[in-house]
């Protein structure tokens, strides 16, 4: 039976089909919410100096479109932490084209969970422009962490809520490992305050992107489009610590006009907190706000 949208509000609608495994398959009552949309409108903070969408807000909003589709499934925060978890985020890749959203602009953002094991969620996620052009597109693999023993804990119970679509899989989920050798730019230090906290009490994830892309240069970041950007989160910190960012230049692969980088942000100059690798290409044009912003 053919998948049916449902609109739930002006903003977002929930694509769902029939569950034959609940009921008898009833599919005038049992629905499987299967892909969430939620449209979102670019403020001022989610943009550079040139009015662009930045990749931090390319993160915030998967992020929150897909807390807000765990909620429809009851597996939100503030549901899986009355069994005593909560989840975590430890990886997070996406794709970028240069025709990126403007501030004002109207984005639609589209999340759905491709593959799921005992310990590990992987959901997809696709940003266009409400003019249907492709933005971002990528994903990010999820655990969940037992707050009273401090570790991962099984996902076991919760397969049953977990919609899934293994075929479509955007990208290949094997973990990415970063060169180690390279020139060191530059490094700088961040000291933790309260406005970089969640609400678990550790640093915001969305913090360490924001750290690494102070550390970059900003008449390269003007020159050129990020094309691709991995994080991984590799431990927690806390109010008071600080933070070192260092800026290693990567070598060349096999395209010169492709520079790659990598963050490397530790706690205390000792334990390594977070990696950002990105991968950055000349732009092939400077756009002029004031020509595409819409004014209506």
């Amino acid at each position: 039976m053919p998948a049916i949208p449902i609109t739930k509000s002006k903003r977002s609608s929930v694509l769902s089909v029939p569950d034959n495994t609940v009921a008898g398959g009833n599919p005038a009552k049992w629905m499987k919410m299967i892909e969430y949309t939620h449209r979102y409108s670019l403020t001022a903070a989610d943009m550079d100096t040139r009015y662009r969408m930045t990749p931090n807000a390319v993160l915030l909003y998967y992020q929150d479109c897909w807390a807000r589709y765990m909620a429809c499934l009851h597996l939100a925060a503030f549901d899986v932490v009355k069994m005593n978890r909560i989840w975590v985020i430890t990886e997070f890749n996406a794709w970028f084209e240069e025709q990126i959203a403007l501030w004002s602009d109207d984005v639609d953002v589209t999340v759905w969970n491709s593959e799921v094991s005992a310990l590990r969620l992987y959901a997809e996620f696709r940003v266009r422009r409400s003019d249907g052009v492709e933005v971002a597109h990528g994903y990010g693999c999820w655990t969940l962490l037992d707050t009273e023993a401090h570790r991962l804990a099984p996902m076991t119970p919760l397969l049953p809520q977990i919609p899934v679509l293994p075929q479509m899989t955007s990208e290949t989920h094997k973990k990415r490992r970063f060169p180690t050798e390279g020139t060191l730019l530059q490094q700088i230090e961040h000291r933790v305050n309260p406005i970089n906290l969640d609400f678990n009490g550790h640093v915001n994830n969305r913090t360490y992107l924001s750290i690494a892309m102070q550390s970059a240069d900003e008449a390269f970041m003007d020159a050129h489009a990020i094309r691709h950007l991995t994080i991984h989160w590799l431990k927690e910190t806390f109010l008071g610590d600080t933070l070192l960012c260092r800026l290693t230049l990567l070598p060349n692969e096999t395209d010169e006009t492709v520079y790659r980088y990598l963050h490397t942000i530790s706690r205390n100059d000792t334990e390594s907190a977070a990696q950002v690798y990105s991968e950055w290409v000349p732009r092939t044009k400077q756009i002029d706000a004031s020509l595409f912003v819409s004014r209506s």
